[in-house]
């Protein structure tokens, strides 16, 4: 059966909280019930670690920065967005968002992409974890830039620069607010997923 309203959805949460893993269960979900519909996911991290991986003096410099945990400049984040948006947008296609955004800046930049494409009812998902099990589920998947130190300085800037974000959407009528228990199965946190966008 087909869903009826195209969906805006940014899952958000501290870093181990399976943003990734949400958003691709959802995307089959959505691919699988509404057909008619294509589904699109702006994963920034991915994007920021393609972009590094490409050869170039910026590219380099980005790369060492996400070896150290950073957050990345604006320019860098409104020209991933911006390519991403400008090739995938099409106007009849559900869109779900990882990794984004994450600061004051980032939030204009991604509120200015929603209204010039008119999406309507935007959602931000967030998935609360504790740090220490963030910590844990970081060290535990062994990614090369998952050291400690790089671990600590992200959730350091998670409180410091992206909860505030968070809060601001809370606090915005235009979106739809909505927690998740991040701290609970795979399976679990899916079905309520589905169950508060309401797709069941």
């Amino acid at each position: 059966m087909p869903l009826v309203n195209q969906l805006t959805v940014i899952v958000a949460g501290p870093q181990g909280s399976g943003k990734d893993t949400q958003v691709a269960l959802l995307k089959e979900y959505l691919e699988k019930h509404d057909t008619a519909r294509k589904t699109v996911h702006f994963d920034a991290g991915a994007a920021l670690r393609a972009f590094a991986a490409r050869a170039g003096y910026t590219q380099k410099k980005v790369e060492e920065s996400l070896r150290r945990g950073e957050l990345q400049p604006m320019f860098i984040l409104a020209d991933v967005m911006s390519a991403f948006f400008i090739e995938n947008m099409q106007g009849n296609e559900h869109l779900l968002v990882s990794g984004f955004p994450r600061s004051e800046d980032q939030h204009m930049l991604f509120d200015s992409a929603i209204e010039f494409y008119k999406r309507e009812d935007p959602t931000l998902l967030f998935l609360a974890l504790p740090e220490d099990v963030s910590l844990a589920r970081l060290l535990k998947r062994g990614r090369s830039d998952d050291t400690e130190e790089s671990i600590r300085n992200r959730l350091r800037w998670t409180h410091s620069q992206t909860m505030p974000v968070i809060e601001k959407f809370r606090q915005n009528p235009k979106y739809r607010y909505l927690d998740v228990d991040g701290n609970r199965t795979i399976e679990a946190i899916h079905a309520d997923i589905v169950s508060k966008l309401q797709l069941v």
